[in-house]
């Protein structure tokens, strides 16, 4: 069975944190954080694992592939 996958901003969302608020707990801009959300730039692994462990969410349930639209 294969574990569900969630993007970056629902993962930030779950979390319940603005983009300010993960932002400034990131030690990173707003914008940094809407380019990660939105698949313009990535993180670097260690900014990802940091992301992992203010969302409380593993590594291995973040999706970076674009949800497919019907």
């Amino acid at each position: 069975m294969s574990e569900l996958k969630i993007s970056l901003k629902a993962a930030r969302v779950n979390a319940d944190l603005t983009l300010e608020q993960a932002a400034e707990a990131l030690h990173t801009t707003k914008q940094t954080l809407i380019n990660y959300e939105k698949g313009t730039t990535f993180p670097t692994v260690d900014k990802l694992i940091e992301m992992c462990h203010l969302y409380k969410v593993r590594l291995e349930s973040i999706s970076f592939l674009p949800r497919e639209s019907n």
